[in-house]
This record gives structure tokens, sequence and C-alpha cells, in this order.
């Protein structure tokens, strides 16, 4: 298939028919937007329709390794125009929409006579696959008179098939041994062409094939409206393809009607989003672009901004609670309220827990609460106090106030912040108190407009921060206790995360405040601990751990590495237990390592030292004073996927980011910390992480001794050196000989990587014994340990079957007090029974926390399934965690096998 979107002489329909368009449009608009940001390549026919949605793609959002996709765009078209006879005719009529939606016509004319240089009698490419778009997008610029039309109209409906009893008849496409292949694409491309040709509204011979080819193209309208040639191509590409030809010539949609009513509007609003925000069956790019396409054409307007979370500050006591709301909010005036289907998540896990919106204080500290939705995260401030109690009536903090042309405005210096002041203890009340002249926004009365006169101009203005991270939340809303540090600062670049305090030791003092100097950086691991954010911040446990990492892993020299990554045996000490695996967390902290983005330098003083943060919270580096033999300008870049930093053992798989330190080869003495917040996949054992610097003279990995602080969630290092760093896992697996490649091609990985990891074991050594039916106790012990659950030794009776000294006693008590089980209706937990594929199913949607479908089982026996099951084995099976057989039945009672459970724990743990 090709993608090609023409466009229309008449306008797009009138806006407010339907919000459903405007939704629709946005989050195909946000799946493009999130792809592009990822590293995938948008092209010209993408970026076209992206301006027809209004998106401005030179605007920062659209930038991606410093390079905007308009700029990307352009580039191509420029290497077409400095070489015509290399460029391709159907790349060609992609920049020739999108250089004219961005109204250069000089370009465009450019670009309109490369391909008038290149027709004939055969069309460009004597090719109907670019040969068609091209004449569409000439005719779609107002371009279509510098080809000859005589040419366009032979070539055009000479590639019709018009043998009469052929179920092609009427539909472009290609011959091959002598058998006519149509393509639905291609018809309808063909269709809207000719109609673009001079005289075709009084062309006979053109009105009939237009004529034919809707003919075919409605012959092949689906039950659920959707339009397209089944089994190859993608409905979304079809559908589409078929409301822009209906529209161009003046053709409702709506009156296409299947069988069963429905048209190819239904399918577009019903079917064509899938539930993990991508379009089609491809679920790529290109589906996305053409639904967004139809979507305008159908009246939707777009396009969304970030969710707001809301409050965007609230402060509850240990034990409190407080309902936040997400809510997606388009340029059009609709908002949408998505608190339930976001992905929440607290920064530090341990200040607060958050499910569906509800926080629960934890302890007392402060933290950002978060939610995800669509890739696009909303964030919004949460303080806990102690019980009773609330923040102190006054507090000191440090604040440096930075102007635009770098000149400290005032400190770094200290303020006493009052909880009575106008601002109360906020990041504003400690800006009013150091007595410079600032304003509020008239426009946007909770953010800072002006500072000493030096005022906001476009997207450059002022921010700040607080302890290194910048802050979600409005000034006037975010909290400071004492001890924080704040720095205002006037920006000129959105993706700057601005001045670090050490930054600031050097220059002169502005008006007002103390000009003291804050402390050199200790070589003191507790106080370098100390100067970091708090998500980063180490348990005390941790630090312990790294000052004896030598003696832990069994090193014979302080200094070094213990050896190539692959040929270690310990390559990590463990500080803390790990928590039980909460998936939601999980998923969120996948995602926002995922989208967080670091680049950046620094100069670092070599007498001072410094602390080196970025705005996400992911990565810290503090350099004490004197590591450094003199002043240097120091830089700091993550790299997601690829194979950079050279290639690992095949035992040994990356499981984060490249974080790559400047210059390469930078000696410290003493040692610098790093700390990396990670996340961890679910199958990986803490005790098989290693943490590796690339060795470019040797080629190879270097195993670098590290914790792995497991109550934060964090690894530490000391650092000799700077290269590229990276986290890795080994991933073992175990082979039994009864789980063959044949007979079990289906659970084999399962197995085999569940039993390395230690969650499942073989009953000799040798044999797994796949097909025997697994008890409801074995599988509770499954999920328990998978989960990462304790087990009581002293488990409270619940049921009346389960005795005191049974080996299952603790984790039946662990499955029941989280909710995974609940027992029998005589108060019975019938643990020697074999559990059923309806039982392992509700067990796993509920410890997934998976909310109901709407849907039901879409199973052929989905009547046999218990109703206490239903709605449990709808999501499991939404969610892919179990499946039905060939025939279409799902076989609740069925007994559920050794491979069969490890499949579906397999699935679970290795969801999304």
């Amino acid at each position: 298939m090709i993608c090609f979107l023409a466009g229309f002489l008449f306008s797009f329909a009138a806006a407010g028919q339907s919000g459903v368009y405007d939704e629709l449009a946005g989050k195909a608009v946000l799946f493009n937007h999130q792809a592009h940001i990822s590293g995938e390549t948008l092209n010209a026919c993408d970026a076209y329709v992206l301006t027809l949605a209004g998106a401005d793609l030179s605007a920062a959002a659209w930038v991606y390794n410093d390079k905007s996709l308009k700029d990307s765009v352009l580039d191509s078209v420029y290497a077409a125009l400095g070489n015509p006879s290399a460029a391709k005719t159907k790349d060609v009529a992609y920049q020739l929409l999108a250089v004219n939606q961005w109204a250069d016509q000089d370009l465009t004319g450019q670009l309109a006579g490369i391909l008038a240089e290149r027709e004939g009698e055969s069309g460009f490419d004597n090719n109907v696959y670019s040969d068609i778009p091209a004449y569409e997008a000439l005719g779609r610029t107002g371009r279509i008179g510098v080809i000859n039309s005589v040419y366009a109209r032979g070539y055009i409906l000479g590639g019709q098939c018009v043998t009469v009893g052929d179920t092609a008849y009427g539909a472009w496409g290609s011959e091959w041994g002598g058998v006519f292949y149509p393509d639905f694409m291609t018809t309808a491309q063909a269709v809207r062409a000719m109609a673009w040709l001079p005289g075709a509204a009084g062309d006979p011979q053109i009105q009939q094939a237009i004529d034919d080819g809707l003919n075919w193209m409605q012959k092949q309208q689906q039950v659920d409206g959707s339009v397209y040639t089944t089994p190859w191509d993608d409905p979304v590409i079809d559908t589409a393809e078929t409301i822009a030809t209906l529209k161009m010539l003046g053709i409702e949609p709506l009156t296409w009607t299947s069988g069963e009513g429905k048209t190819p509007v239904d399918y577009m609003v019903y079917g064509a989003l899938n539930d993990d925000g991508s379009f089609g069956a491809s679920k790529n790019v290109m589906d996305a672009t053409w639904a967004l396409y139809s979507y305008l054409l159908l009246g939707g307007k777009t396009a969304p901004v970030i969710p707001t979370v809301s409050p965007a500050t609230a402060t509850v006591s240990v034990g409190g609670t407080e309902q936040y709301k997400a809510v997606m909010q388009y340029f059009n005036g609709t908002a949408v309220d998505v608190t339930g289907e976001a992905v929440w998540a607290a920064a530090d896990g341990s200040v607060a827990g958050v499910a569906y919106g509800l926080a629960t204080g934890l302890r007392t500290g402060e933290t950002v609460i978060s939610a995800t939705y669509n890739n696009m995260t909303g964030r919004a401030g949460l303080i806990v106090t102690s019980p009773g109690g609330g923040p102190d009536s006054s507090c000191t903090v440090g604040i440096a106030v930075v102007g635009k042309d770098g000149e400290l405005l005032y400190g770094p210096g200290g303020v006493t912040v009052s909880g009575t002041g106008k601002w109360g203890q906020t990041a504003l009340g400690a800006l009013d108190a150091t007595g410079l002249d600032y304003t509020m926004s008239p426009a946007y009365p909770d953010f800072v407009d002006s500072i000493a006169g030096q005022a906001n101009a476009g997207i450059n203005g002022w921010m700040y921060k607080v302890n290194g991270v910048v802050a979600m939340v409005a000034a006037k809303d975010k909290q400071v206790t004492s001890g924080d540090k704040i720095i205002w600062w006037y920006s000129t670049d959105m993706n700057s995360p601005g001045p670090d305090w050490s930054d600031l030791t050097g220059g002169a003092s502005g008006s007002g405040g103390s000009a003291a100097e804050p402390a050199a950086v200790p070589a003191v691991l507790q106080e370098m601990n100390k100067s970091l954010p708090p998500v980063l911040q180490a348990s005390a446990g941790a630090l312990t751990a790294l000052e004896n990492i030598s003696r832990l892993l069994g090193l014979k020299e302080a200094a070094g590495s213990p050896g190539a990554l692959g040929e270690v045996d310990k390559t990590v000490a463990l500080s803390g237990n790990r928590p039980p695996l909460d998936f939601v967390a999980a998923s969120a902290l996948k995602k926002e390592l995922a989208q967080n983005g670091i680049d950046f330098t620094r100069r670092v003083a070599a007498g001072k030292g410094a602390v080196l943060t970025e705005a996400g919270g992911e990565m810290a580096l503090v350099i004490p004073a004197g590591a450094l033999k003199s002043d240097l300008e120091i830089s700091v870049k993550k790299t997601a996927g690829g194979s950079q930093g050279g290639h690992a053992p095949v035992e040994c798989q990356r499981i984060s980011a490249l974080y790559s330190f400047g210059p390469d080869g930078t000696g410290f003495d003493p040692a610098a910390l790093m700390v990396l917040k990670t996340a961890v996949p679910p199958l990986v054992r803490p005790e098989n992480l290693a943490l590796a610097r690339y060795d470019r003279s040797g080629g190879k990995w270097l195993v670098v001794p590290a914790v792995v602080d497991l109550n934060k969630g964090l690894i530490l290092a000391g650092l000799n050196g700077f290269s590229d760093y990276a986290l890795f896992a080994k991933e073992p697996v175990k082979t039994f000989a009864d789980v063959d490649a044949v007979a079990f091609s289906w659970a084999r990985e399962a197995v085999e990587k569940l039993a390395g990891s230690g969650i499942i074991a073989g009953v000799d050594g040798i044999n797994f014994e796949p097909e025997r039916p697994v008890t409801r106790a074995e599988f509770t012990s499954l999920l328990v340990k998978a989960l990462g659950l304790q087990e009581s030794a002293d488990a409270d009776k619940i049921f009346n079957d389960v005795q005191t000294g049974a080996w299952y006693r603790g984790v039946v008590s662990a499955a029941y007090h989280a909710g995974l089980v609940k027992g029998c209706e005589d108060g019975t937990f019938q643990p020697e029974a074999a559990v059923t594929r309806e039982e392992t199913a509700a067990m796993l949607a509920r410890a997934m926390k998976l909310q109901t479908p709407e849907q039901e089982p879409p199973f052929t026996d989905s009547e046999k399934i218990g109703s206490w099951a239903r709605a449990d084995v709808a999501a499991a099976h939404k969610h892919g965690l179990i499946k039905g057989f060939p025939d279409g039945a799902f076989r609740p009672d069925k007994p559920a096998g050794r491979a069969e459970s490890a499949t579906m724990i397999y699935r679970m743990l290795t969801a999304g």
C-alpha cells in the first residue's frame, strides 16, 4: 500500500456536529506526536495532514534530535530539488501536498515542475502505485495544468479493469500472469484523480469509469460499515479512502450502508481506535494519519493539550486522602474527564499512594501526583503532614533570582517565608520575601509576568525550580520547607532545565539579599546524598552498602571493575526488600522514564564540585569538590533503545537507556556519586542486575560495582571516570526435557523464563510435567511468588480447610489479604482441588486490578462461565492474559495444566 491523501476544493464540515470526531482526531494527533518524539519517521504525507489539523510542525513540541518535523520535511524537499532524477515520484507527491499547505508557492511550483518533466504517455514511472498519487497531488494543489492531460487521461483509464464478469471489474491495480489484482487505495485515488482532469465533468468515458470504480468499492463494504478488501488491506486506511472519495464527489458517506445498516462513518467512530491508542490493524503512523484525515473531513477539530490534573496542589495528613481529577482539554473547548482511564502514579511512593486519582498520605513529605493518558502526562503536587498538624508557621529557604542575561538579581541567599504571608510557605512566597518587584500576569493570574522589570515575551519568560526539579504547578501552589533551594530564572529556551545552585556561586550578587556562596560539595557520601532531590535520595542502608561495596562483592581492590560483563558472578549489592509488584505503578514508572529526555551541559568548578540533576528526577551526578583537576564543561545525554555503546553478551539484556557522560575519559578522585531511577522488569531478579560502562579501547562492557536500593528503586554507584553507562540484567532460562519446541511451542518460552527467574520449578530437575493439572493451592503459591507478596508465618485461619502446618497456609493468607482469592460459599478454600481456567482468569484480573470491560467475554461458550467470574474473564481476555481454543471456546471448567498456568503468569508479568 502507499500513503497518499488528497485534499479537496471544499471546506471541512462545520465544527460541532459531534464532539466524538474532535476526541478521535485528538487521539490520532497524540499518537503521531508520540511516534515522532520517539524517533519514528513521519513523512511529508503525515506532515500535510497534521498541518491540516492545525499542528504547528515548526514548534518545539515537534522537535526531535534538534530538528522540527517541518524542517525535516523541508530537508527532503531540498534534496529532491537538488537531485530530481533520484527523487521518487511518490515522495515528490507527498512533498507537493505539504509545501502547498504551508503556502510556499515557490517550492510548490518547483516540485510540480519535477513531475511535469517526468510525465509521458506511460505516466511518471509506468507504475500505478506511484503515478496515480502524483496526478491527484497535482490536482489538489491546483497544478494539474502543468502535465499533459491527454497523456494523463489515457494512462489512468488504461489502468482500470474493464473485463465484464471479472470480480475486479471497475477497479485499478495491476495484472500478473494474466490475472488482474485490484488494489483498493489505487482505485479510490484513481477515481479522485480523474475528477481533477480538465473537462472531466463533461467526459462520458471518465464519468463511466468513476461510476464503475465506485461500484467496485461499494461491493467491498463489510457488515461493520468498513470498506476494504479482506484479508490483506487495513480497514482504517481503505475506509478513510472511501470517505475521502465520497466527500470529494459530493456523496454523503452515511448513504453507504452495510446489510446491518452500518456506514463507513460508524466504523471510523466505533471500530478504528484500538485500546492502546493506536488505529487500525497495523497500529502505525500511516493508520493514525488516515484516521485523522477522515475525522477532519467529518468535521473534527484538534488538538488536545496534556491532561489537566486538579487540584494543582493539595495537603493531607498521614492516612488522609485527596481525590484528584484528570481532564483532557481540547482547543475547541471540549473537555473529557479521563480520571478513570488515566494511569496514576506518585513520584515518591513512600510519601503517598494513588489509584484512580485517589491519593492517600503514607508519611510526611512532598511528592508529585501524575496522570498519564494516551502517553501525555499531567501533574499536581501533594503535601503530606503529620496527623493533626500542618506546615511550620515559617521556614528559611535559599533563593536565587537570575535575569535574562544570566545576571544575579538576588542571592544566592536565605530568606524567611511566613506561612501567614500573602502567598504562604510557597515558592512565590519566597520570591516575595526577597523584596524584588514582581507582577502577576493579567491573563494568567497564577503566573509571574515580570521580576525586577524583566517581563515575559513570547515563549521566553520566568520559570522556577525547587531543589533542582522544575515544578509542575504554579509557584503559589508549590509548598516549600526549611532548607529548600529555590531558583527563579528568565528562560529563553523551553528545553533548558535552567541553572543549578552550584552554577550561581561564582556570580556577582544583585540587589538585595546575601551574597554568601554555598559551601563546596563535600566528599562525604551521606552529605552528597542529602544534596539530591528527595526522589533520588538513597536509603541509609544503601549508602552503607555502597561504602562497603568492595567487601560485599568480594573485590580485592577498592577501585576498578570486577571484570567484563557476563564474566562476573556477583555484580551488585542489594539493600532493602523488593516491594510487592504494583502493576499500575510499574506501568506508570516505565512510561515516565521512556518519556523523560536528558541532554544538557554544565560548567563545573573543580574547587566547588557540583550536583547535576535534571527535571524528570531520573538521574543525578554528585561531583565532590576537588574531584576534577580543573574546571570543566560536563555533558550528560540519555539515549533510548538502539545498540549505542556496543553490543553486550547475549545472556545480558540492556534494560535501561544509555547514559553518556562527557568529556569521555574524564577522571574523578575522589569518586563521583551517580544515582539512577530504574524500572526493573518483574521477571528480573535484583541480584542479576549489573551496571556497566563501555570500554571503547577494549570494545566491551565492564561491570561497575553498584548498589540496588530496593526500597527506593534506585541504582547507586561511585564513578571514577566518564563513559557510556547502562543497566543490564541476566535473563537465565532453565530447560526441561518434556517441554519440547514442537508440542509445547506455545508455552516453552514462558516455562523456561519463569523457571530461570525462580518463580516455578520442575518436578525432578529434568522434567516439568507440563500437562499435569495444577491445584488451587499451587496456583495461589505461584501467583504470590510472582507478585512478590510476603507469606505470613503465623497466618490467621481464614478458611475451614486450610489447616495449621499446611505448606500453603502462608501463601493462601497472603493471597486472601491481597484480594486475590475469596474461597467458596461454604467457607472452604479447597486447596487440593484442580484450579479451573475461569478461576485462574479471576485471580489474574484481581492481581492486575483490571477494570471490567463493557463487552461480554467473546467466547462461543461464554454462557458456561460462572456469573462470579464473568467480568474477570472478560477483563483478562481483553488484556491478553487468557486466550480461547481454536474452536472459539473458553472451557471455563477445564483444569489448568502446569504449562498453561505458567503461560498465563508469564503474560501477566510481561504485560505492557
